[in-house]
């Protein structure tokens, strides 16, 4: 389940500890110039998972409007301070795991339906019930619309190289289990993890969306425990940016990565009509 008192301990340090660092700012620009492929000025757009409001503040920059929402508070007010005065940023707490029901759940007074969702660098890895979610997204998308989301994939080379070589086979292999929990410290709460395939979350969201993108993210660059390690070989982390911006859209590697991102579009038909 949820932990928000989890995220509500990373908060504090979550940009120092990752949002600044260059790796993760590399692959956000990466991120970035897929959102920028989608969403326009003018466009609506839901975020799940917005954590400091990172990526929210890029596409306000571009004229997108966007409800950055996040189930942590400590999240929530460092996304309000980072977008204050912002009038294309809006924040609100939302439960992936406990979503509103009714159609009244609004991205401005005068509409119910978003131009698209997004989310990066993992929240759908804490939702159990995919479908749920694509039912709940699907009654707010607009047709034609964009679902695109950077997902922690089931199965990561760097991880199995990297805490293998040092003898921890049980961070190695985490990932292969049906999902996981993480407890930061100082928190009293774990997060649940789970890492669904690309065919998992391809058939979870088929009856209302048309998958029509993949690509690795992090096939190269090692998961986010590990940048610190990395980031003190400058050459290192050099050669191996140039691999992933060479070799790191080949879609048939993306569950090899630290993540894979996942874009579909909202189909005009209803769910029944796919079975």
């Amino acid at each position: 389940m949820n932990a928000p008192q989890a995220f509500d301990v990373l908060a504090p340090g979550y940009d120092l500890d990752f949002t600044r660092t260059a790796i993760a700012h590399y692959l956000r620009r990466r991120v970035h110039a897929c959102l920028d492929c989608h969403f326009q000025p003018g466009d609506q757009v839901l975020e799940l998972g917005c954590g400091t409001g990172e990526d929210a503040l890029y596409l306000a920059g571009r004229g997108v409007r966007v409800l950055a929402t996040d189930v942590s508070d400590g999240m929530l007010g460092a996304a309000r301070q980072k977008t204050a005065g912002n009038p294309l940023v809006r924040v609100e707490q939302l439960d992936l795991q406990n979503l509103p029901v009714g159609a009244t759940w609004q991205v401005a007074p005068t509409t119910t339906t978003f131009d698209g969702v997004f989310s990066n660098f993992g929240p759908l890895n804490c939702v159990d019930n995919l479908k749920s979610l694509a039912d709940w997204l699907a009654q707010r998308i607009k047709s034609g619309g964009i679902a695109a989301f950077g997902v922690m994939s089931p199965l990561c080379l760097w991880e199995i190289g990297w805490h293998g070589l040092h003898g921890n086979f049980g961070k190695a292999f985490r990932r292969m289990r049906k999902n996981t929990t993480f407890r930061p410290e100082g928190s009293s709460e774990a997060i649940t993890i789970h890492y669904p395939t690309i065919h998992r979350l391809t058939r979870d969201f088929t009856p209302w969306f048309r998958r029509i993108h993949i690509q690795p993210l992090g096939l190269f660059l090692p998961p986010s425990d590990v940048y610190g390690a990395i980031e003190k070989h400058p050459r290192l982390l050099k050669a191996l940016m140039s691999l992933e911006r060479h070799f790191g859209e080949q879609r048939h590697l993306a569950l090899l990565a630290d993540h894979y991102w996942i874009e579909f579009e909202r189909t005009a038909s209803s769910p029944d009509a796919n079975h």
